[in-house]
């Protein structure tokens, strides 16, 4: 038995650059998702508490300033407006309160009062899975 190299053997060559186009566009997507849900959440001194419970996920995040702001998704909001979006995923989620979660966020250097409105007109439209969110100290 004879083993011999032949000439017309070749190597064959992978084109790479789809790959590396894959890459790329998987980066750029897990950069975005990340900034996204920063986003949510604005740098508020959050009142702290002592506690054992782990973060739900919420439907949607209220965030509410110093100075009484209510801040969504980085947009400034009326209440009516919040009330209007908050509704709307209602809608969205078959008109089940009890399938919406809602996270406020209140800056502890606040007052209360703001606080108190959004979440007496959330009752008003019957939603009723309202959290506030603590740090909890080190």
């Amino acid at each position: 038995m004879r083993l011999s190299k032949r000439p017309g053997g070749r190597l064959l060559k992978m084109n790479m650059t789809p790959m590396i186009d894959i890459v790329f566009l998987l980066l750029i997507f897990f950069m975005t998702v990340t900034q996204v849900s920063r986003v949510k959440e604005e740098r508020l001194e959050l009142p702290q508490q002592a506690g054992t419970r782990d973060k739900e996920s919420s439907s949607l995040t209220v965030n509410i300033r110093q100075d009484g702001q209510l801040v969504m998704l980085g947009r400034v909001l009326q209440l009516d407006r919040l009330l209007g979006l908050v509704s709307e995923e209602l809608a969205r989620l078959g008109d089940d309160p009890r399938r919406l979660n809602i996270e406020l966020r209140v800056d502890q250097r606040s007052e209360s009062r703001a606080a108190n409105e959004v979440a007496k007109a959330l009752e008003q439209i019957n939603v009723k899975r309202v959290s506030f969110a603590v740090e909890v100290p080190r």
